[in-house]
């Protein structure tokens, strides 16, 4: 019992060493919560210190240096005018019109059903060809953002006649393509597309159990199972079989429109084909509606069939609206209601076509009809609700847009061609509310939030020329655009546009005109060349005030101090301009001869009563005392970010906000700060051009795009900023310094140029508001000593296709499943040998692929995540130790929030001589051979006892007798003892007694001696001498 309850401990004490060692061997990792890595830094805030002030002093410009004023007539209200209009919503010619729907009374007719003789074959799905893609790009020749996918960007054709969404977000494109008879079907993951070799996809849909169902040109249908990796190929037994549409009910039934062989339907086990007889032989368009109900379009009507699928009942036409045309789509919206995208068959040209577009509500026994009666006038062939409510109908090569309220409308142009003859484009609203329109000519055409709300302007839409550099809103609620060439006039409540050119404005050297100020009701100050000019709108006259050849007056910084007082800033110096007294001084410095020059045009701000901030190229942002006449400087020595500062702006707040070419500076007065935003605090790019104010944000008009801030929490944020570019389809995002303007109604406009430098003029109804959907991203691949291995779903987990490994190296790899697209496996088990690894990955988003960014952590080997950029691969990890793995992936893109991460978990298993089994082993092993030595150990030690009792009980005998030879020779010795003892006794007794006998007799011999000694000293009579002696002896008797 004793050597058992021993093994047990010495197993129980080994195995929990081991499990204390891998619990301390357990790497601790960061969670996405915990990590930094990645992030922005804060915007750090700083002291607010200018440089000591210096004095300066106003010189006095001689008149003859200056031009008479001179004054010509200038009537604008009489210049000639053409119409102007935004495409902005505009109401229908006509409300739409509503009619009675007597559906109870439409009779209802049995459906009868014929089974078709089909046959079906199995394959494995065909491997696609992976192509990566580029990111969509801003799509030419539209006047809106709206992006484009094509060949350009890696597609395999442009006619794109198919489009769906998968629930991951995924993209499935098919085409008829005759140009490529094979590969028309595409798997877009946002990074990469797939191409699978089935030719002249027509339409596809998913079933419940994830299968992809697809209808071609080539009379079969094609059923795609991804997750058992098998192609079904269903041939039904019919002369023409032209599938045109497919669709899935709420029971999994697949119904499919043929246009030569009407209306299909085949179960989900693809057993039992039939043909809804007596319904239609042209079908076209099929949908189930929320209450199960099916509606199935035709060349020549619609029927609905109830949902239990035993009769139907056929739509009626009355001499009110016609229920006879050519159905090309149906779609529910939000409310319930069924709206039918119909055409007139009959015209032989397809600009001739009738089109009307119906609203059935069967609920409340309704129809409206929408047509050219109310300005719908185009072969509308596929309708989509938006986001918000609004109907998107696709014509031939542009979309009507339906307001939500039904009431208004506007077109957009495309550029491309969506439809022709009897093939239809696809059109899908995916899930983060985009647009996917597909084209014959042009491939994928994508909206956006901003679509609806942008626009840009050239000299085709009036303007006397594309390049805008001023805006402004005078007390008429005119916009008057300085342009190249003159001034564009846009009366917005007249719908109106009028223009000025130079020559009209008396102009001298004038490229463009940077600056219009209305700096009093009608009295408007206008750059002019080397000089400026004054115009009297009521007195319809202009005043031009220019220098000599000696003086330069042109405007390249403007701020009124107030109706005839100017601050005029340019390359020449900072000069103060008096036009009632037409008086010039310039500020000079004794110590400084270039001081305050500008090259380029910027925006000067006064403050209203006694600063000048101006912008310089060199030395930071110059504060200008006019009543002290002191000069100082914030540049890069005191804290600013940048020297070269163009634009200044204060805000609601009394912050002065300053553009630079490396970031922003933000001047808190009350509280002594400076804040910088640079590219470190998410400011990309930095390099700013201009910056305006609107309600709780400023907008930072930059190199590449428009950049909103919030004015509460910038200071203080690490997340970073959003910004409006080409990634969201705005065509040109490189601002013009000082353009940038916010009306009164709320709308931005803005000059802006493109990198091919064309111009344009940019028109927001509203802001950009940023967008709160969270980027995705998915792990794509595994690679295993550097090594792209191929998994799959089969039975055998053993089965791999590999490109360049033999199956001896991946024959010990196990796991439970596949997780599709990108069959990366899951409960994936390594062995030891294989423990070198990467991963890589993608997102899926669509817009600004540019600003993509990520970060990765492998838990169980790193401490805390790593940040990748833009690179779509990890490092290598080398020799793993054996163990549980997690690979997280995270990414970033416009919104600049980290994407709920992708995950995927493995396990290393160790060499067979690390497994708790294998350690069980060595522990039994080991505890057998101590009970073997143990045992041999205690029969060894039983011989040895045996022998040693012997030993000990002859040694007992002998010391028996030596214990009695002891005794005896004890008892002589004490005998011998006694007798000494007694001898000694008696010797110190007669010692003690001689010892006082010696001292006696020696006493008494000395008294003796004494006496004799005495007596002869009485005879002799020596009294005094005896007297002596004899007390001599008294003292001897003491």
């Amino acid at each position: 019992m004793k050597i058992n309850r021993l093994v047990k401990r010495f197993i129980f004490i080994t195995c929990l060493v081991f499990g204390l060692l891998l619990i301390s061997c357990k790497t601790n990792s960061k969670s996405e919560t915990e990590t930094t890595v990645g992030d922005y830094k804060a915007p750090e805030t700083i002291p607010l210190q200018f440089t000591e002030p210096e004095p300066f002093e106003w010189e006095n410009i001689t008149n003859d240096t200056l031009t008479t004023p001179v004054t010509y007539s200038l009537n604008v209200d009489a210049l000639p005018s053409k119409p102007f209009e935004l495409n902005q919503f505009k109401p229908l010619k006509a409300p739409i019109k509503e009619y009675d729907l007597d559906w109870d009374n439409v009779p209802s007719i049995k459906l009868k059903l014929d089974s078709v003789p089909f046959t079906v074959t199995k394959s494995t799905i065909k491997k696609p060809t992976i192509t990566k893609m580029k990111a969509p790009v801003i799509m030419e020749g539209t006047k809106t953002n709206l992006l484009q996918l094509s060949v350009n960007e890696g597609l395999i054709t442009n006619e794109i006649t198919s489009i769906i969404e998968t629930e991951d977000g995924e993209i499935w494109m098919g085409s008829t393509s005759t140009l490529s008879t094979a590969s028309t079907l595409t798997r877009y993951d946002g990074e990469n597309a797939f191409t699978y070799d089935y030719p002249r996809v027509v339409d596809m849909t998913f079933d419940q159990l994830g299968r992809l169902w697809i209808v071609t040109v080539f009379n079969d249908i094609h059923v795609l199972d991804f997750e058992k990796d098998i192609a079904y190929k269903i041939k039904p037994s019919v002369a023409e079989f032209i599938g045109v549409d497919i669709a899935c009910d709420h029971n999994g039934t697949m119904y499919i429109a043929s246009y030569t062989g009407g209306f299909y339907t085949i179960d989900e086990t693809m057993k039992n084909l039939q043909q809804l007889e007596n319904v239609s032989s042209s079908s076209f368009t099929i949908l189930e509606d929320r209450q199960n109900n099916l509606w199935l379009g035709f060349i020549d009507g619609l029927v609905v069939l109830n949902k239990e699928r035993t009769s139907f009942k056929k739509m009626p036409s009355t001499p009110l609206f016609s229920s006879s045309f050519m159905v090309f789509d149906i779609k529910e919206d939000k409310m319930g209601a069924i709206w039918i995208c119909q055409m007139d068959s009959k015209p032989e040209r397809l600009q001739d076509t009738a089109s009307e577009v119906l609203r059935i509500s069967l609920k409340n026994k309704k129809i409206n009809v929408l047509s050219d009666e109310n300005g719908f006038n185009l072969p509308g062939h596929r309708i989509e609700q938006d986001s918000h409510g609004n109907f998107w109908i696709a014509g031939e090569d542009k979309m009507f847009v339906l307001h939500h309220n039904l009431k208004q409308f506007k077109t957009i142009e495309t550029n491309s061609t969506m439809i022709g003859g009897p093939t239809r484009t696809g059109l899908l609203k995916r899930k983060d509310g985009s647009l996917w329109m597909g084209t014959i000519d042009k491939g994928v055409i994508i909206t956006n939030e901003y679509t609806l709300h942008t626009e840009y302007l050239s000299t085709a839409d009036g303007l006397l020329n594309n390049e805008v550099w001023e805006i402004e809103e005078n007390s008429r609620g005119e916009l008057w655009l300085g342009v190249r060439g003159g001034i564009t006039i846009i009366d917005p409540q007249l719908n109106t546009l009028k223009t000025l050119t130079n020559k009209q404005i008396k102009g001298i050297d004038i490229n463009s005109i940077n600056y219009i100020k209305e700096i009093s009701k009608d009295i408007y100050f206008i750059q002019n060349g080397y000089g400026f000019i004054i115009f009297d709108r009521q007195q319809n006259k202009i005043t031009q005030h220019t220098g000599n050849e000696n003086l330069n007056l042109r405007v390249s910084g403007f701020a009124a101090l107030n109706e005839h007082q100017f601050m005029i800033y340019n390359s020449t110096g900072l000069y103060t301009y008096d036009i009632k007294n037409n008086n010039l001084k310039k500020l000079i410095s004794k110590t400084d001869p270039n001081i305050l020059q500008t090259l380029f045009a910027i925006k000067i701000v006064y403050d209203g009563s006694e600063i000048l901030w101006v912008p310089t190229q060199n030395k930071g942002l110059a504060k200008v005392n006019l009543k002290n006449n002191t000069i100082s400087y914030l540049g890069t020595k005191e804290g600013l970010c940048d020297n070269n500062v163009g634009v200044v702006n204060f805000s609601e707040e009394g912050e002065l906000w300053v553009t630079t070419l490396n970031g922003i500076a933000i001047l808190n007065f009350e509280e002594n700060a400076l804040t910088n935003l640079k590219e470190e605090n998410g400011l990309v790019p930095d390099e700013m051009y201009d910056i305006v104010e609107k309600d709780d944000k400023m907008y930072a008009a930059s190199a590449n795009g428009l950049i909103p801030i919030e004015k509460s929490s910038v200071k203080t944020t690490d997340t970073g900023f959003y910004n409006y570019n080409g990634g969201f389809g705005f065509k040109a995002n490189d601002y013009l310094s000082g353009s940038s303007k916010f009306l009164k109604n709320g709308q931005f406009w803005a000059g802006v140029v493109d990198l091919a430098n064309v111009y344009k003029l940019v028109v927001m109804n509203s802001v950009p508001k940023p967008d709160s959907t969270l980027s995705t991203v998915h792990i794509n691949n595994m690679f295993v000593l550097d090594e792209n291995l191929k998994f799959d779903n089969k039975a055998d987990n053993d089965s791999l296709s590999k490109t360049s490994s033999s199956h001896s190296n991946t024959k010990n790899m196990k796991w439970d499943s596949i997780k599709k697209p990108y069959s990366i496996p899951i409960g994936l088990v390594l062995p030891f040998n294989q423990n070198s690894l990467s991963f890589s990955y993608s997102s899926g988003d669509v817009f600004n692929r540019n600003q993509l960014t990520y970060r990765f952590i492998l838990d169980g080997e790193d401490l805390d995540w790593t940040y990748a950029g833009s690179t779509t691969k990890t490092k290598n990890y080398y020799n793993l130790e054996p163990g549980e793995y997690t690979f997280k992936v995270a990414s970033r893109s416009f919104n600049k929030q980290w994407s709920t991460p992708d995950v995927m978990t493995f396990h290393i298993s160790p060499p067979w001589w690390q497994t708790w089994w294998a350690y069980l082993i060595f522990g039994l092993i080991i505890a057998s051979i101590l009970r073997i030595y143990i045992a041999f150990r205690a029969r060894k030690l039983t011989r040895e006892n045996k022998f040693l009792e012997e030993k000990v009980k002859e040694r007992t005998n002998e010391l028996e007798a030596s214990i009695e030879d002891l005794k005896a020779t004890q008892s002589q010795l004490i005998q011998s003892e006694k007798m000494a003892s007694l001898g000694e006794l008696t010797a110190g007794i007669a010692h003690e007694i001689q010892n006082p006998l010696n001292f006696v007799n020696n006493f008494s011999e000395i008294n003796v001696e004494l006496i004799d000694e005495m007596q002869e000293e009485l005879k002799v009579g020596n009294f005094e001498e005896v007297i002596e002696i004899s007390n001599d002896i008294k003292e001897n008797q003491k």
